[in-house]
């Protein structure tokens, strides 16, 4: 499966090229694009919820 970026999120399958699977420097990347913007927004009151599947490879993304 190819990376496929949209409005709802990334979905991809792990590991493999960054750029074409959903890899953990991939995941850096968009985690820390995301931080980044978060940053940059005026409200002082963030929270994010982080929320995985029960797969095995969704350890990779959240321990």
């Amino acid at each position: 499966m190819a990376l496929i970026k949209s409005i709802s999120g990334i979905r991809g399958t792990i590991g493999g090229k960054p750029g074409d699977t959903l890899s953990p420097l991939d995941v850096v990347k968009f985690t820390s694009a995301y931080g980044s913007w978060l940053k940059l927004q005026s409200n002082t009151n963030k929270k994010v919820v982080v929320g995985r599947d029960g797969r095995i490879s969704g350890s990779m993304v959240w321990p």
